[in-house]
């Protein structure tokens, strides 16, 4: 089932030719939200604050250090010790390494291999390289032209920054390519940076999403409406 948003009803002159499609990769394409916000809570817990879990899957993809400041200022803590920051990511790092289960979500790999060959396939993730590139060996291989993580850009999500450079890697017109988000900041990068961004309700619910040009309630329906409605090319 699909969603139109406020944003869809403006874009009814978009091109429905794609040529490339860029996915997020925590709660879009992997199951992994839960770990890294078990992990979070879990760290920050070990200082003695106890951020409200739902501000972790609101600004998903935003950089470890923002992330970690941002919580902290919802607390009453505007000018947090620079090593306590860093010292509460790298210890959510190391946490979310001991306890994450790497699968891909219902759908995830149906909908890859429905496009493989027809479109450009990309990931744009705030992950770490390391992470990124475990997962992408064990459960994505062969699928992904460009992949997008942490140290690639200098700011994360939501600045269009790593989309940004996604788009250039890709060498693909920003109008014929498709983002697929799961939240709040990762569907304002990608339309900073110019993109058709569709949502998928796998961590959120549509309320949080509105933003996006389409939602759906999964990637099943997604990709649906994708090979429906859609002409998918692999550009020239």
């Amino acid at each position: 089932m699909g969603f139109e948003s406020s944003a869809m009803k403006s874009e009814k002159s978009r091109p429905l030719e794609i040529n490339a499609v860029l996915f997020d990769l925590d709660g879009t394409l992997l199951d992994s939200m839960p770990y890294h916000v078990r992990a979070w809570k879990e760290a920050f817990a070990r200082y003695g604050y106890y951020p409200d879990e739902l501000e972790f899957y609101l600004n998903e993809g935003v950089r470890h250090d923002v992330t970690v400041r941002d919580r902290l200022r919802n607390l009453g803590v505007v000018n947090p010790d620079p090593k306590m920051v860093t010292d509460i990511f790298e210890t959510k790092r190391e946490i979310f390494s001991k306890i994450v289960e790497m699968r891909p979500l219902e759908g995830a790999l149906e909908l890859l291999t429905m496009l493989r060959g027809k479109v450009k396939l990309g990931v744009v993730t705030g992950g770490v390289s390391a992470v990124v590139e475990r997962v992408v060996a064990e459960l994505f291989k062969g699928y992904l032209d460009v992949i997008v993580a942490y140290e690639s850009t200098v700011r994360g999500k939501p600045d269009p920054d790593p989309y940004d450079y996604a788009i250039e890697k890709m060498d693909v017109p920003r109008q014929r390519i498709l983002a697929v988000e799961n939240a709040p900041t990762g569907i304002a990068s990608a339309l900073g940076a110019g993109l058709t961004c569709w949502a998928v309700c796998t961590t959120l619910s549509p309320r949080y999403l509105s933003q996006a040009h389409r939602i759906f309630e999964n990637l099943h329906d997604l990709g649906e409406v994708l090979t429906r409605d859609m002409q998918l090319k692999m550009p020239e």
